[in-house]
């Protein structure tokens, strides 16, 4: 009996480095992770938090002044999409992820910067919540 579970352990090794070698890694992630998972590779996560600095810097910029023009209203409201676009990379496109401390968190923010988008349609433009999303780096990368 001992030899027949030795020969099987055998046989299930053999086929994992079988199909470990046929297989990609993603290809063996579908496998294996439910199919409402998003995996993020950690290199993807560090790019799309790069694009979500400078893009909140550059709403930083927008919003430091009280100024309320036309122009400014739209370039604010563009700087807010384009972090609620890469906000929605990064939450796995409100499915599960392997990110556990960003999805501890995102959604928060997801709601955050939809309110912002809609303090800055009004007229006259109220930036006071877009200015708040400048701060929400530094308030969720010090827990970490």
């Amino acid at each position: 009996m001992n030899v027949f579970i030795r020969h099987a352990a055998f046989k299930g090794l053999l086929v994992a480095i079988i199909a470990g070698g046929i297989l990609s890694c993603s290809q063996i992630r579908q496998l294996t992770y439910p199919e409402n998972f998003t995996y993020l590779e950690k290199e993807q996560v560090k790019t799309l938090m790069k694009q979500m600095g400078d893009s909140v810097g550059r709403l930083g910029q927008l919003v430091a002044n009280d100024a309320k023009s036309e122009t400014k209203q739209q370039q604010v409201l563009a700087e807010l999409s384009t972090i609620e676009s890469i906000t929605a990379r990064l939450s796995g496109g409100y499915a599960q992820t392997n990110q556990m401390f960003i999805r501890d968190h995102i959604e928060q923010f997801i709601s955050d910067v939809g309110t912002a988008k809609l303090y800055v349609k009004t007229t006259p433009p109220d930036y006071s919540k877009a200015k708040k999303i400048t701060n929400s780096c530094q308030e969720c990368h010090q827990l970490r």
